[in-house]
C-alpha cells in the first residue's frame, strides 16, 4: 500500500477509535436502560471524568437536555437497589435517585425527544419504589412508615404509568415493559 494513503488512513482510524471510546454506550434491553453492559455495574471511578464534565456543563448550561439525560442515567446506574441496598430515608443513594428524577423531569419539560429518556424516567421511579418499599419496618416508626407508604404509592403509580406509555409507544417490546411494572 502506498505510504501517502496508509498513514492518513491510520491516523483517521486511530482518531475515530479514540473519539468513539470516550462516548457513553447506552442500551435499552428488556425494558431497562443501561450504560455499557447490563450484566455489570459501571464503576463510578471509571466515569469520574465524564461525571465531572457533565456537572461542569450543567453549571454553565443548566438547560442542556443531553447533559441532564446522561447525568441522570449515571446517577441511576451507580445507585440501583441491587448494587446499593441501603433503605434509610436519608441515604445518599436515595438522594441521588431523587436528583436523577429532577434532572430527567427537567429534560422532559424542555421537550427532549428521546425514547431512552422515557425508559429512564420509568426506571428511576421503579428504583424509588424499591427505596420506599414496606420492608425492614423495624427500622422506622409509625410516622416514617406512613410517609414511606405514601411515597411508595406515588412512585409506583408514576412508574406504572410510564411503563404503560412505553408499551403503547413500543408495541414490539410491550411484554418487557409490562413485566417491569411495579406489582
Amino acid at each position: 500500500m502506498n505510504k501517502t494513503v496508509f498513514y492518513p488512513l491510520l491516523i483517521l482510524l486511530l482518531t475515530t477509535v479514540g473519539s468513539v471510546w470516550g462516548q457513553i454506550v447506552v442500551k435499552v434491553t428488556n425494558g431497562q436502560i443501561f450504560v455499557n453492559d447490563p450484566m455489570h455495574r459501571p464503576k463510578e471511578k471509571d466515569f469520574q471524568g465524564v461525571t465531572d464534565s457533565l456537572d461542569r456543563n450543567l453549571v454553565q448550561h443548566p438547560n442542556d437536555t443531553t447533559s441532564l439525560f446522561y447525568r441522570a442515567l449515571l446517577y441511576v446506574q451507580f445507585n440501583t437497589f441491587v448494587f446499593n441496598p441501603d433503605l434509610s430515608t436519608n441515604s445518599n443513594a436515595t438522594n441521588k435517585l431523587l436528583q436523577a428524577k429532577k434532572m430527567a423531569d427537567k429534560a422532559d419539560s424542555l421537550k427532549m425527544q428521546n425514547f431512552g429518556l422515557k425508559v429512564l424516567r420509568a426506571q428511576i421511579c421503579k428504583e424509588l419504589t424499591n427505596r420506599y418499599a414496606p420492608i425492614e419496618t423495624w427500622r422506622f416508626n409509625a410516622q416514617q412508615m406512613a410517609d414511606r407508604k405514601k411515597r411508595y404509592d406515588y412512585y409506583k403509580m408514576l412508574a406504572n404509568n410510564y411503563y404503560d406509555e412505553l408499551a403503547r409507544l413500543d408495541k414490539r417490546n410491550a411484554y418487557d415493559y409490562s413485566r417491569m411494572k411495579v406489582k
